[in-house]
Parts: C-alpha cells; structure tokens; sequence
C-alpha cells in the first residue's frame, strides 16, 4: 500500500498502521464514553472499531481513488484488527455491516478538510466581475460548493478561524472574502444576526455556468 498522513503526526505505511489507527481511535472514544459497564463497554468498543475501520477506508478512497483500498487491502486490515482484539472475524463483519453508511466523514478529516480536498480535485473559476480574479475568494467558493454538496439540503458552516488558518491569511481578510460572495449572490446567510462563539450557517446558491464553471485540472497541494 502507499503511506498516507492520517494526522499530521500519524503516517500509516502498512496495514498493520491503519489497524493500528482505528484501535487507538476506538480506545480513546471509549474511554470518553466512561462506559462502566463490561457488556456496554464490548459493545460500543466493537462498533467503535467497525466505525472506525470504514472511516480509515473512505479516508484512503479519497486519496487514493476508488481502487486506492481494494479488497486485499481491506481483508489484511480487518485480520489485524481482529488479530489485535481477538474478535472472531465473522462477527466483525456482521458489525461492519451494522455500521456501514453510518460514518459521517473520513478518518482524520473535519468536513473543512475533505471539502477543501474535493475542491483542490475540482477546481473552479468565478465568471465575471472582480471575484474572477480574487484567488482566495475563489478558494472559499469551492469549498462552500463542496460543502453544500455534502450537506445536501442542510445549511454549511464556514468557520473563520479555520479558515484563516487553512489559508494562512488574516481573519479580516477571510471575512471579507466570505461576504464578498454574499454579496455576489453566492452565499445565503441564514442568519443574518451575529452570534459570539457561533460559525455563522450558510446556505450555497451558485449556479452553474452563470456564477462559476469548472476551472479543469486538479490543483496541486500547496499551489
């Protein structure tokens, strides 16, 4: 298999690391679940690690694309982890599919990131206007199109301090950014009242061909 950087301090180059990766996950939500427990604490440990394992297999299909974590990857993986945990292998794959469309988003990943990763996979350009040439607008604009997408009918959040960080840019700059689109029309604000603490919620309403259209051509990490 190819390494990949499941954390910025936790690079998996085998299948016994990503076996490793879902147990660790698993043992520090169920420490924080404080199950007392024996039966309870089996349980919900089970279905951490079969949560945790389609989490780390959807992680390295984003990566790696559709064949990145075949069946022989998968297999190797699932048999150190029932290695590790000694569960009968039959039983883990009944929670495995007890599980399976449950996993809200990749191991590793906020919804910030694995949009961003779409976004750099399905660069777009603005149509018209000043926004055409504003790379940083352009940016937040993709990742709010990924967003929506993920979200579906549920409003996005676009934190600022992230993504200021994400960008390296300063906050005003960002904020600016995203009420540029605003006012392009692109974004919908549901609430228009500032809350302290609180990413405001948005709702994506660019169309196609008439605000954006496909740049073509994924965008390189750090370009």
């Amino acid at each position: 298999m190819r390494q990949i950087a499941l954390l910025p301090n936790l690079m998996a180059q085998t299948p016994a690391d990503l076996a490793a990766a879902v147990i660790a996950a698993s043992d520090r939500q169920v420490e924080i679940k404080g199950i007392e427990d024996p039966v309870g604490r089996d349980e919900f440990g089970i279905s951490s690690d079969a949560l945790n394992f389609h989490r780390i297999a959807w992680r390295c299909t984003e990566e790696w694309g559709p064949q990145g974590f075949d069946t022989r990857l998968s297999r190797q993986v699932k048999a150190e982890i029932c290695r590790l945990r000694v569960y009968d292998p039959d039983d883990f794959e009944s929670a495995l599919l007890a599980t399976k469309g449950r996993a809200r988003l990749p191991f590793g990943w906020t919804a910030l990131d694995l949009a961003r990763f779409r976004a750099r996979l399905e660069p777009i350009r603005l149509l018209g206007g000043e926004l055409a040439h504003s790379r940083l607008v352009t940016e937040i604009a993709a990742i709010a199109l990924q967003l929506q997408r993920l979200q579906k009918e549920k409003p996005i959040l676009l934190p600022i301090d992230q993504l200021r960080e994400m960008f390296s840019q300063r906050k005003v700059v960002v904020s600016g950014a995203v009420l540029r689109l605003v006012e392009a029309g692109m974004l919908k604000v549901v609430d228009g009242k500032y809350h302290t603490g609180k990413a405001r919620e948005f709702f994506f309403l660019g169309v196609e061909h008439e605000h954006y259209a496909p740049a073509g051509g994924a965008v390189a990490e750090g370009g």
